[in-house]
């Protein structure tokens, strides 16, 4: 894992540095100019549908918070995403079994009662506060340890964005202090359950300092679904989300486009889109744009390629399937991670004018 983390993180820095286009490679950019009429037709598990679409020259979209947690915007109506469905499979690596689970993401509002630990280990009563909830439930097709379904709840003084991202939440400890903090401390506390075993902590030092954590449960059962959950983050990091998103940041999604950048030092990256079609969730129609993408890193042996949809109006892809391959500079053996995702449900929450 320490080698593919690595491996990963140079990739994420060359795409960064690739997409800003600040190493001097060039770039081609194509576009039609012309009105179109056109037949499609989209399947996928939340239903077919044959949509007739108009692309036009005045008509565009810009794809503008790529993975960023962010309202969504459809004409002159504003919504929240409040729940999403995904099914995700991931191979770790090419003699592996493909594994899938199915993830469901909530987000609401609640209550939560946070106790902590004094120096001297005593329980510290610091009643009841609102939160915000992020809820993860896992639920198994094919796992590696995984027997049935696992939820995660993570809470927090105020929205975080990232928590609703993440296949599952680790965001929270960016914002932990066990001790407490000069600035605002965020994480309240988490509950997991699985197998009818329970494990909760609340952070005390979010509404005192100097108050350690307090934990209650059992959390050796949590070593049988490390492999299942390394699976899910390994899949979404090494395929879903290092990617060419922010090129779509400034570009007209609804006209196709294609374009490649090179640093000249073997590193380059093309991609492409255009136009597919339309999908619905919750009474809410989305344009959806078909893409493709490749990256080779010779220097380092790595590669990635894949394709899928998304909408410039949802904040996260819609459909991802790719694969990431890296090299062991020691031995030379190449490993491929196949990754793939699609959103099966959407809710939304109208936002008042």
């Amino acid at each position: 894992m320490k080698k593919l983390a690595k491996y990963i993180i140079v990739v994420l820095f060359i795409g960064i540095v690739l997409s800003s286009g600040c190493t001097g490679g060039g770039t081609k950019e194509t576009s039609s100019s012309k009105s179109s009429n056109s037949q499609s037709t989209t399947s996928a598990s939340h239903g077919t549908s044959t949509t007739t679409q108009t692309t036009l020259t005045q008509t565009a979209a810009y794809w503008t918070s790529p993975w960023e947690y962010s309202p969504v915007k459809v004409g002159s109506e504003v919504y929240n995403v409040t729940y999403y469905k995904v099914h995700y499979k991931v191979q770790p690596n090419q003699s592996s079994p493909v594994y899938e689970y199915v993830v469901e993401k909530r987000v609401d509002k609640t209550k939560v009662h946070v106790y902590g630990r004094s120096l001297t280990g005593n329980t510290v009563d610091l009643g009841e506060h609102d939160v915000y909830q992020y809820e993860t439930i896992v639920t198994p097709v094919k796992a590696a340890n995984l027997n049935g379904k696992l939820t995660l709840k993570v809470w927090y003084k105020n929205s975080v964005g990232e928590a609703f991202v993440y296949p599952w939440d680790i965001v929270w400890a960016s914002y932990f202090s066990p001790y407490g903090s000069m600035g605002a401390n965020e994480f309240v506390g988490l509950e997991m359950e699985y197998g009818g075993k329970s494990f909760t902590m609340t952070n005390g030092a979010a509404f005192k300092n100097g108050v350690l954590p307090y934990f209650e449960g059992d959390t050796e059962w949590m070593s049988e679904i490390n492999t299942d959950l390394t699976n899910l983050y390994m899949g979404w990091f090494a395929v879903i989300h290092v990617t060419v998103w922010n090129e779509f940041r400034a570009k007209n999604v609804f006209q196709p486009l294609s374009g490649s950048l090179s640093d000249g030092q073997g590193h380059t990256i093309s991609w492409s889109s255009e136009p597919d079609g339309t999908a619905e969730f919750s009474g809410v129609k989305f344009a959806l744009i078909k893409f493709q993408w490749s990256y080779s890193g010779a220097p380092e042996g790595t590669s990635i390629d894949g394709h899928g949809k998304f909408s410039p109006y949802v904040f996260m892809p819609f459909e991802v399937e790719g694969h990431f391959t890296y090299m062991d500079s020691k031995t030379g053996e190449s490993t491929t991670i196949y990754g793939y995702m699609e959103i099966e449900d959407l809710k939304l929450n109208e936002v008042s004018p």
